[in-house]
């Protein structure tokens, strides 16, 4: 096999690229592999079905996911949004000051 059918294959089967750059592969194991079998399926499987196999992934962990956790934590930021707002808006109150009964003696 030449190289130049293995370029073409991997033109026509671009989730190798991604393969290659999402686990570290090297392109001289996918050459020797392509070497050895060919463009036989069961030999590409594992590289071509990737992406595949990424979207499946994140579909298991979005279903891992405790959607009551998510609803307190997003609660709870809400009600700090809400506080700072209302910091941030309210004017500043300053008591007068007044003259504490125990301590009037010393004012003079």
């Amino acid at each position: 096999m030449a190289k130049e059918d293995f370029i073409r294959f991997v033109k026509s089967n671009p989730n190798l690229i991604d393969y290659v750059r999402k686990n570290n592969d090297s392109w001289q194991n996918l050459y020797e592999i392509y070497t050895l079998y060919g463009e036989d399926e069961l030999a590409w499987n594992k590289y071509l079905n990737s992406r595949d196999n990424s979207i499946d992934e994140l579909v298991s962990l979005i279903k891992k996911v405790n959607l009551e956790s998510v609803k307190k934590v997003v609660d709870g930021l809400q009600k700090t949004i809400s506080l700072v707002q209302q910091i941030g808006t309210n004017e500043e109150y300053k008591q007068p000051y007044e003259k504490s009964p125990v301590f009037g003696d010393l004012d003079d």
